[in-house]
């Protein structure tokens, strides 16, 4: 009998497992457990940190427009992999208007100048080397991206490395602009 329970339990959570990554395949990347967070839907909170060059960039400087906002670190093998996606996402979405913030978590501000050195990005790099802007967003994992809408609330949370280029981000970049 305890089997018999034991199986029907294991069953009913394949069953919604299968059935919730059927609900979301035609999300930006399917099926992400990580999606769920409290903030959808509610105002991003604002910051204020320096880029590379010393000069303070808030999140409220940007209210009106769309914005990708990423964390990440030098450190990550999934962030790096990730910069040149968000390149060609800023240099195709760019002019469409979306912004793309990106808040590294690394220590050093030495360390992510020298990475931009040699990966450039035409949009804002700024430095969370204390971590309270990571905190003050929860961020478990890396890279973790938010989509903010032009009046500054939080619509979508990624947590894990994306193909910014692929067919089901394009499309949900295409929606969240046209929202």
């Amino acid at each position: 009998m305890k089997r018999y329970s034991l199986l029907c339990v294991l069953a009913f959570i394949a069953g919604l497992y299968l059935f919730v990554s059927q609900v979301t395949i035609d999300s930006a990347e399917g099926f992400n457990p990580m999606l769920v967070d409290s903030r959808i839907g509610a105002s991003a909170p604002d910051f204020v940190l320096k880029d590379l060059t010393g000069k303070e960039v808030s999140l409220s400087s940007l209210k009106g427009k769309n914005v990708l906002l990423n964390f990440w670190a030098t450190w990550c093998p999934y962030c790096r992999k990730e910069r040149n996606h968000l390149n060609m996402i800023h240099a195709e979405y760019g002019e469409r208007g979306l912004a793309i913030i990106s808040v590294s978590i690394d220590r050093s501000i030495e360390t992510v100048k020298n990475y931009m050195k040699k990966n450039p990005s035409e949009f804002p790099v700024l430095s969370d080397s204390d971590g309270t802007v990571a905190a003050l967003y929860n961020i478990a994992g890396l890279p973790t991206s938010y989509f903010i809408d032009e009046e500054g609330i939080v619509k979508k949370k990624f947590t894990g490395f994306r193909d910014w280029t692929g067919k089901g981000s394009k499309q949900y970049i295409d929606k969240f602009l046209a929202e």
